[in-house]
């Protein structure tokens, strides 16, 4: 969107991001100029991906679930294995997974991801070549704030540093699970603690956590003459996760760092000629300056050091008016203006904003804005101009520098 932005000074030229690399059919848009060393940071590069995902099912069931049986009164850990191919193939044949000398293996479950599907329904980076979707996050400190005595001196606003980071790709992943035991009463307690397990976030609480659900318990016993006799149950676990994957595409769409702008603010000195500002150079230095921050109508900020308590006065005065109908373009307001210091302009209309009904009124709009020196101040507007007329109900308000 930033190309379609006018310049608004064709001397300089586009105020907007230059890309300084010319772009190449197929591929996304790069600045150089953007690129931020991550020399001695401490914040590594955020990703996430499906083997993440994987470990926080793997991390449930082994250090918040601890599943076990009761064989022989003698408590048994039940393991659990990822499904590698060659496993998942032997016990799609087999319907028990067999360990090396040939013997059943239980109690034992085994997981395998089956399925990967988005989500679209929630949020997106919008595009994976320029992310325009990310979000912020702002760090309490870092190096380039370090504290000295220009920046006590020199009233310096402190940088700010956000991390930033792209919103991921939502997903659902399914997993297929099969537990084996040899009794029925141990498969029930094992059923028992996962359906009461479900609907919750599975995962390492430092790291990544998911909503997990478990909907139905597909039971199978085997009693065929001559096998062995074993207990399976089937069920499906399927993950809400998200994903950033770690790839170049990744890095080329999203900034990892981003700097506020930094401020230096200086005392005001007013001199009416060379000599009173060479004068005003010679003036010693207090060590410690009265310092006021205040707002003028249009809410510019400023910040002044060493002025007198009247001209402080005046520049802090903002005060709110609301105005009285007189006809179709005109209004009166019961204040007059407030006289300036000598050491400042004289009060005028740039000291004021005006409001009709919430809706603001452009200075050329107005034709008249004057103090009738009895403590009154008069607006006339131009109906051509501002594109409609005052009406008896409307609500019309003035704020500027008016008399205390």
């Amino acid at each position: 969107m930033n190309k379609l932005i006018v310049p608004y000074s064709p001397e300089y030229g586009n105020p907007n991001t230059v890309f300084s690399e010319p772009q190449k059919l197929g591929e996304p848009e790069k600045n150089r100029a953007l690129d931020y060393s991550l020399k001695g940071d401490k914040d590594k590069d955020f990703s996430i991906g499906l083997d993440d995902l994987t470990e926080a099912v793997q991390y449930y069931f082994d250090k918040v679930l601890k599943l076990s049986v009761i064989q022989n009164n003698t408590k048994i850990n039940v393991p659990v294995i990822y499904g590698t191919p060659e496993n998942w193939k032997s016990v799609q044949e087999d319907g028990y997974y067999r360990d090396q000398t040939g013997k059943l293996f239980a109690p034992l479950i085994m997981y395998k991801r089956t399925s990967t599907t988005p989500n679209r329904g929630l949020g997106n980076k919008l595009d994976g070549n320029k992310v325009h979707n990310v979000q912020l996050f702002e760090k309490r400190w870092n190096s380039r704030n370090n504290y000295g005595n220009f920046t006590v001196l020199a009233e310096r606003t402190p940088e700010k540093e956000y991390v930033v980071a792209i919103t991921p790709d939502y997903v659902t992943i399914e997993f297929e699970c099969m537990m084996w035991t040899y009794l029925v009463e141990q498969m029930d307690k094992l059923i028992e603690i996962l359906n009461f397990s479900s609907r919750s976030y599975w995962g390492d609480p430092n790291r990544f956590q998911f909503y997990s659900q478990i909907e139905t318990f597909n039971d199978d016993i085997a009693y065929e003459i001559g096998e062995d006799r074993a207990v399976m149950t089937r069920f499906n676990l399927t993950l809400n996760g998200y994903l950033i994957p770690d790839s170049v595409n990744k890095s080329v769409a999203s900034a990892n760092r981003y700097f506020g702008a930094s401020q230096v603010l200086f005392g005001m000195e007013v001199a009416s000629n060379t000599a009173q500002q060479k004068e005003n150079m010679k003036k010693p230095q207090f060590k410690q300056n009265s310092r006021v921050l205040a707002a003028d109508s249009i809410n510019n900020l400023i910040t002044l050091g060493g002025v007198d308590t009247g001209t402080l006065q005046y520049l802090i005065l903002n005060m709110q008016i609301v105005g009285s109908y007189v006809n179709p373009t005109q209004a009166i307001f019961g204040k007059g203006w407030a006289v300036a210091p000598t050491s400042l302009p004289n009060n005028n209309i740039d000291n004021f904003t005006f409001f009709v009904n919430g809706q603001h009124i452009e200075k050329t709009a107005i034709t008249t804005w004057q103090d009738n020196g009895n403590g009154t101040s008069t607006l006339i507007i131009d109906p051509s101009v501002l594109k409609f007329s005052f009406d008896s109900t409307d609500l019309i308000i003035a704020i500027g520098k008016f008399q205390a």
